[in-house]
């Protein structure tokens, strides 16, 4: 396993609206680390293009799922993506639900009600209780991807259709920044990649050639369309397999 090299990160909130009336907002992270002097990026190759019609991509993409979260008092809807974990579970980013309280999953033409039974606005991730999802579960890669290695961003860009765009791993670093509310900084393991994570896939699975999920979508260098940012598997996995909430639980303040 290689090292990994502690950064600097500074976290920023971008949000992108679209149609008319007051439930029309999607927000999604954009982030970009800096270090003092400057964070040099690693240079790859470019994406393998052909990786988006790799059969792999079409079977995960039955475990990728739109996440809309309704805050009616905040008078907002967040549109993101998510990725089944479990029988009737999705895990997603807390920031596509926070503040939310009405959750709408859809996955192959069709919809699903939801709530959320885990919400860490640290880590920056939610988990969904699905009932009659009958998606199957995605696996996930335990080892850490070396730079270069092949990758799909699996999400639904500004809540249309799915899409599936080659990547390729940049490096892993650990990223200290805010929570979601910007309230307390934090440190996470993260992903850097060559490829694009665009608003609304948020909450995405990463995945290998292989199908298995290398990690979470969570953000985008606000000065490099080419650069991406993804929780890896380390973090998250151990979000999929604790014990969450039986029953539904509140998802904090709206983000500002």
């Amino acid at each position: 396993m290689r090292p990994i090299r502690a950064v600097v990160a500074l976290v920023a909130v971008a949000i992108g609206v679209s149609g008319c009336g007051p439930f029309t907002e999607t927000i999604d992270r954009i982030s970009r680390a800096v270090e003092s002097p400057p964070m040099p990026v690693p240079s790859v190759s470019p994406p393998d293009g052909s990786l988006a019609s790799n059969p792999a991509v079409a079977h995960a993409a039955h475990s990728v799922v739109k996440v809309e979260s309704t805050s009616h008092a905040c008078q907002k809807v967040m549109a993101g993506s998510g990725f089944v974990i479990s029988p009737n579970r999705v895990m997603s980013n807390a920031h596509v639900v926070a503040g939310a309280d009405e959750f709408v999953v859809s996955i192959d033409g069709q919809e699903h009600d939801a709530s959320v039974v885990a919400f860490d606005p640290n880590a920056d991730i939610s988990i969904l209780d699905v009932p009659g999802l009958s998606a199957p579960p995605l696996d996930f890669a335990h080892g850490i991807a070396m730079t270069g290695a092949d990758a799909v961003v699996l999400g639904y860009p500004d809540g249309g259709p799915f899409v599936a765009y080659p990547a390729r791993i940049r490096e892993v670093v650990e990223l200290s920044g805010p929570d979601i509310y910007n309230s307390t900084t934090v440190r996470r393991e993260v992903y850097t990649i060559r490829g694009k994570v665009g608003q609304g896939d948020s909450g995405g699975p990463l995945i290998d050639h292989d199908g298995r999920v290398l990690g979470m979508n969570f953000g985008a260098a606000v000065d490099d369309p080419e650069t991406g940012f993804v929780l890896t598997t380390k973090q998250v996995y151990p979000h999929a397999v604790n014990a969450v909430s039986p029953e539904p639980i509140p998802t904090g303040a709206c983000m500002t």
